[in-house]
């Protein structure tokens, strides 16, 4: 058989989904900024046509920027007053026509750099040679020796092999590392900014937004920022962003690597910080629009295949009250 008879892979159901959810949001900017031409609406129908996800996925998106009209402008106002600048005038919601117009035609660039809400991929995502889509996770062929596992919504670089080290970085979401004592190089992991290197350990690097965390679960992990340069030992975690890089913590590191178990743990941290790592791993999008709710602590477990569990958790521990919308969003207040 030749190469050209081997059949591809077939596609993560998964990946396929978010694919066909990309393109309906692509189709339905288009629609929104009158930037189709008839052959454009012809392969509109056709696309719309290959399969009623494909239809379901149009409906829900003219629908969904129908509430991000709204959305996007509170956000942007609480963003406003928190750096206390006097604001101008209430904001009214846009209409359809007025935020296809004037936030896609006049900021699509902005839209796809930065994804509001971070309710798709960014650009530097979508383009990143291996991507993980939501609950998915997939082992990364690196070298002998060595092997990488990414999690769900993961982007990382091409592996690159020179000098007795493999490199890599980590665009978004989280990987672990196992390097092994036969291993031929030392694995390097760049991220944000920062890099962490290992000649024989086991460890996880997760990014989220600016900022990096690093946990080693066994062996020794040399992690470097900036100017400061942090050796972890088993059991240590150190963390790095905008304010710089912390110091070497003792953790239980089955908490951060709880994803390769089909968990998400968390002890004592703020409900925010849940609402945040929760969403990497469900379809659409929770947000809290209560901010007293955000600070209220969280010792929990929940498992992956169940996790929009924590939908009624978040009613059932705090009392708040949720409210769904298209595209999978939930408002919790």
């Amino acid at each position: 058989m030749s190469d050209t008879d081997i059949p591809a892979e077939p596609e993560h159901p998964n990946a396929k989904s978010e694919r066909i959810d990309r393109e309906a949001r692509d189709w339905a900017a288009k629609l929104g900024a009158r930037q189709l031409s008839v052959a454009d609406l012809a392969a509109l129908e056709r696309w719309r046509m290959a399969s009623r996800e494909h239809r379901r996925a149009l409906a829900k998106a003219n629908l969904l920027w129908d509430v991000l009209g709204k959305v996007v402008h509170e956000a942007r106002a609480q963003d406003t007053a928190r750096r206390s600048v006097r604001a101008s005038g209430p904001l009214r919601m846009p209409s359809r026509r007025v935020f296809f117009a004037g936030a896609v035609a006049a900021s699509a660039a902005y839209l796809v750099v930065k994804p509001p809400l971070h309710l798709w991929p960014s650009a530097s995502e979508w383009t990143a040679p291996h991507r993980t889509g939501t609950g998915e996770r997939r082992q990364l062929a690196v070298a002998s020796g060595v092997s990488v596992e990414l999690d769900s919504q993961t982007s990382v670089s091409e592996p690159v092999t020179a000098d007795r080290h493999t490199t890599l970085e980590l665009i978004s979401g989280q990987l672990a590392v196992s390097v092994k004592a036969d291993a031929r190089q030392a694995v390097l992991v760049a991220a944000r900014g920062g890099e962490s290197r290992a000649d024989q350990a086991n460890f996880d690097v997760k990014c989220v937004g600016a900022s990096v965390w690093v946990t080693c679960v066994d062996g020794e992990v040399e992690t470097s920022f900036r100017t400061k340069r942090i050796v972890l030992k088993s059991g240590q975690q150190v963390s790095y962003g905008n304010e710089g890089i912390s110091g070497a913590t003792t953790i239980d590191p089955s908490v951060a690597t709880a994803w390769q178990r089909g968990l998400l743990v968390f002890r004592d941290v703020p409900l925010e910080q849940v609402v945040d790592e929760v969403n990497r791993y469900r379809a659409g999008k929770i947000i809290l629009v209560n901010n007293r709710l955000s600070q209220r602590r969280v010792m929990a477990g929940f498992r992956l295949d169940q996790i929009d569990e924590v939908v009624g958790y978040l009613s059932n521990a705090f009392g708040a009250r949720t409210r769904h919308l298209p595209g999978g969003i939930v408002l919790v207040s």
